[in-house]
């Protein structure tokens, strides 16, 4: 039954859809928290296109991330042609539901999307890495329901507390990560500035307005996760992108 259990588990989080799924989730609060109709193309464009650009990254960076991630890499390399046959779908999903969403929501991730692209060249330099893949999270989150809505409300809340737990988010990951040559000490200290960020999302949020002080429960969860951390291989995506989706699912059913 364990054994069984831990597969499922691999299988949701080293396939990506476990943080597709938060991806997805994030759009949804988001959308909450501007007072903005759920759409369903946004919340499917931000699912969709994180399985594309995470597993585009696996699938190419397969023997570098070995040293790093070797379970990981094991499952991708024993999974790669159904994980292919996934990123294909999801690109073409991602390419309907674009034409659905129109050109504003396209020229916005345009961007992200080609950062993903670059990501494998880009990825070693630490600090830089931290900065555009939160800030590509904040642009799928926030920017996504923020450009579909024709009347956002409280955007400048809603954006930096995404922004703050974004960026906890993306430290946790970083910590972990042996390929970025952070020294112990320096994992200390990311963790620290990861905390001060969550934290300061949620103060934020217990300062903003309705509906977008329901965000709070996104940098809350996050902050839980980071209390708990343990640099190894499967806590950052199960648990860090695991509070990211689940907090995002409490303040999507709270607000």
């Amino acid at each position: 039954m364990i054994s069984k259990l831990r597969s499922l588990l691999d299988a949701l989080v080293f396939s990506n859809l476990w943080m597709a799924a938060a991806a997805g989730a994030l759009v949804a609060a988001a959308s909450r928290g501007m007072e903005s109709a759920i759409r369903p193309e946004a919340v499917g464009i931000a699912f969709a296109g994180t399985l594309v650009v995470y597993n585009v990254d696996r699938l190419r960076d397969l023997h570098r991330d070995q040293f790093a991630s070797p379970d990981r890499s094991a499952f991708v390399a024993e999974h790669d042609g159904r994980l292919t046959v996934l990123t294909a779908a999801a690109a073409i999903a991602s390419l309907y539901l674009l034409t659905r969403a129109g050109w504003p929501a396209a020229l916005l991730l345009l961007p992200v999307f080609a950062a993903g692209l670059l990501h494998r060249r880009i990825k070693r330099f630490e600090n830089l890495k931290i900065l555009y893949i939160a800030a590509a999270w904040t642009c799928v989150g926030f920017g996504l329901p923020a450009v579909l809505a024709p009347n956002p409300q409280h955007p400048l809340w809603a954006a930096p507390i995404l922004a703050l737990t974004m960026v906890a988010n993306v430290i946790a990951f970083n910590v972990r990560d042996e390929t970025a040559g952070i020294e112990r000490v320096k994992q200390r200290d990311a963790l620290q500035v990861a905390h001060a960020c969550a934290i300061l999302g949620v103060a934020l949020a217990a300062f903003a307005p309705s509906p977008a002080d329901g965000l709070v429960a996104i940098p809350l969860a996050t902050l839980l996760a980071l209390v708990a951390y343990r640099p190894n291989e499967r806590f950052a995506p199960l648990f860090v992108d695991g509070a990211l989706l689940i907090g995002s699912l409490i303040a999507t059913a709270w607000i």
